[in-house]
């Protein structure tokens, strides 16, 4: 059973994407937010968060141990909010988690927030490959930790909207894919990332699901004098892309290199593993069986601004 606790939570990344709900949600549990962030950050949106209450502590070298470690003083839990790149991977976050371990951080979440990297193997993924990596490094020190495991984000999933000029789909269409709602996103996290049962433990968001037929059919049946351009990538060419792409970024939005991203591709779309249910993992449904979703995807794919903004049309 869910028992709230106040806590003291450190947040890096807490005007992203991911960062941005989170950060609004904690505050609204009522936990105390600490945010590190560059001296460079916007101060506008940094005077809005310390009206709301956080705590700004700018940090002037996110890649020095003891710098971020007093920046750290204080709380028990740290969440990187960041968008997960190979630099913020192999370079900072080692940093961050050493960093976590002087300053007695009881709690280490690193950026995840996406397709379920302990249940894919090695080679699977350039961009898994480094998060393994750093998974090993956050078992052996001894830290506790959450990984948390949203699925997709509808501004990415329902279809792939906005990374390509088409209505893009890949690999095979009858798989489930569980994507939600950036806003249930970050209320999920400020739940289940201060929550003492999620502890060394996976936590997997599983409220809802379309596969990517499922998807295209809502688009067909909503919109059907729309004049959408549709792109299917097969299995066996996003198998021959992981391998044969480069380190350039050609995707309209978003910050991994092709290489990276048709990794992403091969193994959500080729090895259905975007989501796992495997022992380590606990379920969304399980822990709070209650949580309503504030937009299903059925919903999402019925609105059209959602849609023609996604699709820039």
């Amino acid at each position: 059973m869910y028992s709230f606790r106040k806590q003291t939570v450190a947040l890096i990344g807490i005007n992203g994407q991911v960062g941005t709900p989170l950060a609004q949600n904690l505050l609204a549990l009522g936990h105390e937010l600490i945010a590190l962030v560059r001296p460079e950050s916007n101060n506008t949106e940094l005077s809005r968060w310390e009206t709301a209450g956080v705590i700004i502590r700018p940090v002037a070298d996110m890649a020095d141990v003891d710098t971020v470690a007093e920046a750290l003083t204080g709380a028990e839990t740290l969440i990187c909010a960041v968008p997960a790149s190979k630099h913020i991977i192999t370079e900072l976050e080692p940093i961050w988690l050493e960093a976590s371990l002087k300053a007695g951080i009881n709690r280490f979440v690193p950026s995840e927030f996406g397709s379920h990297t302990q249940n894919i193997a090695v080679s699977e993924g350039v961009m898994f490959d480094s998060k393994k990596w750093l998974h090993k490094k956050i078992f052996e020190s001894g830290i506790g930790w959450t990984l948390f495991y949203n699925g997709g984000f509808f501004d990415y999933f329902l279809p792939n909207l906005r990374f390509f000029q088409e209505i893009t789909t890949f690999g095979d269409l009858s798989f489930p894919i569980y994507t939600h709602d950036i806003n249930d996103i970050g209320r999920f996290a400020a739940l289940a990332l201060t929550d003492d049962r999620t502890l060394n433990h996976c936590v997997q968001m599983d409220y809802s699901a379309l596969s990517q037929q499922e998807m295209l059919d809502h688009l067909r049946a909503n919109y059907p004098e729309a004049p959408f351009v549709y792109k299917h990538y097969s299995s066996a060419y996003i198998n021959r892309a992981r391998y044969q792409s480069s380190d350039k970024i050609t995707a309209k939005k978003g910050a991994e290199t092709d290489q990276e991203r048709w990794g992403i591709n091969y193994v959500n779309y080729v090895q259905n593993k975007l989501v796992a249910f495997n022992e380590s993992t606990l379920r969304a449904t399980d822990l709070y069986p209650d949580f309503q979703l504030s937009r299903t995807p059925e919903q999402a794919l019925a609105d059209p601004a959602f849609v023609f903004e996604a699709s820039n049309m």
